[in-house]
């Protein structure tokens, strides 16, 4: 905003200095409501309604210029004749009081050293506003803030809604993945996902290998025929929770659909191993379940097969593996295991 309109009846007087001023002070509190009077020695003489509230903790009729602002450009003003000499550039001020906010400013002599310094909030505008409580009140109805800050707010607006959106759609996006990869039932991972982890941990160029479980309940059709398919899928659901207790965070465990389980355990390699953690499986599978009153029983049967690093098998070969295993198992008797 031009202030020669306004400062044409000052500079009319050639001494009038404050004196002047007051006469139109109400007119700059409207017009300028960021500004701000000194006399000669930097002492506030009067401030605008809206700058007053920058300040709501403190007394600034009265106080030092530069206690209240930092001239950071131009640099090196610190009184009221480097103001002064500055006359009418653009200055940018910090506020200590504000953690040390920039603002823009421009200062006009009022005559006898008397000095108006007039304020922009500039960057960071809209912190100012909410930490000082300002309103559209506090801006004289010219100043292109208001507009700006209306802009600012619909583009926040606008990113917050879009955010929102974009945060709603993965979400969406992360829940299909997950269905897509686990069993409805258990909520193990399903054949699509121990595929792709077979095919992540077959294209590993350095570690270890790993070990591949297939497991079969033993006795699931008797307790599906004899208490029914609830009492079928509890089992399954109390199997699934047992094989997670078992395994370790790093291990996969899979249902592939009826009452076949398999188990992907990495850093394991030696057949020794593998026998005796199958072994505490099939322990663990014993065990009865409860089903509204009565006991189901089942036991378990494994076939697994060792894959070591850099193996050239494909995961379907190394399926058809397990799955010979588990046969082979099977053949000797049930709650066996056998190692291919």
């Amino acid at each position: 905003m031009s202030l020669a309109p306004l400062m044409q009846p000052l500079r009319t007087t050639a001494s009038s200095g404050l004196q002047s001023y007051s006469g139109l002070q109400s007119v700059f509190d409207a017009v300028l409501p960021f500004h701000m009077v000194s006399d000669p020695n930097g002492t506030v003489q009067h401030a605008g309604p809206s700058l007053l509230k920058l300040f709501s903790n403190r007394q600034v009729i009265g106080a030092d210029v530069f206690d209240l602002f930092k001239v950071r450009r131009p640099a090196g003003i610190c009184d009221v004749a480097g103001l002064l000499d500055a006359e009418r550039e653009r200055l940018t001020l910090s506020v200590p009081d504000l953690d040390r906010a920039k603002l823009k400013a421009v200062a006009v002599g009022l005559g006898q050293g008397a000095l108006l310094i007039d304020l922009s909030l500039g960057a960071g505008v809209l912190d100012i506003v909410s930490r000082c409580n300002l309103t559209s009140k506090d801006f004289s109805p010219a100043d292109p803030t208001l507009d700006m800050i209306y802009m600012m707010e619909v583009q926040s607006f606008v990113y917050q809604q879009h955010k929102a959106q974009s945060q709603k759609l993965q979400g969406a996006r992360v829940l299909a993945e997950e269905e897509a990869s686990t069993d409805a039932l258990t909520g193990l991972a399903n054949r699509r996902a121990l595929e792709s982890h077979m095919t992540r941990l077959l294209r590993r160029k350095k570690g270890k290998g790993f070990v591949l479980m297939q497991i079969d309940l033993d006795h699931f059709k008797a307790v599906n025929d004899t208490y029914g398919h609830a009492a079928g899928d509890m089992v399954l659901q109390a199997t699934a929770d047992k094989l997670r207790k078992r395994m370790r965070a790093t291990d996969l465990v899979a249902r592939l659909g009826g009452d076949e389980f398999v188990i992907i355990m990495t850093e394991c390699e030696t057949v020794e191993t593998v026998r005796s953690i199958a072994g505490r499986v099939i322990d663990d599978l014993n065990q009865p379940v409860r089903f509204e009153g009565v006991t189901c029983r089942v036991g378990a049967s494994i076939g697994a097969t060792v894959v070591p690093a850099g193996s050239r098998r494909t995961a379907e070969e190394i399926l058809a593996t397990a799955d010979q295993a588990l046969y082979n198992s099977k053949g000797r008797g049930r709650g066996m295991v056998h190692v291919l």
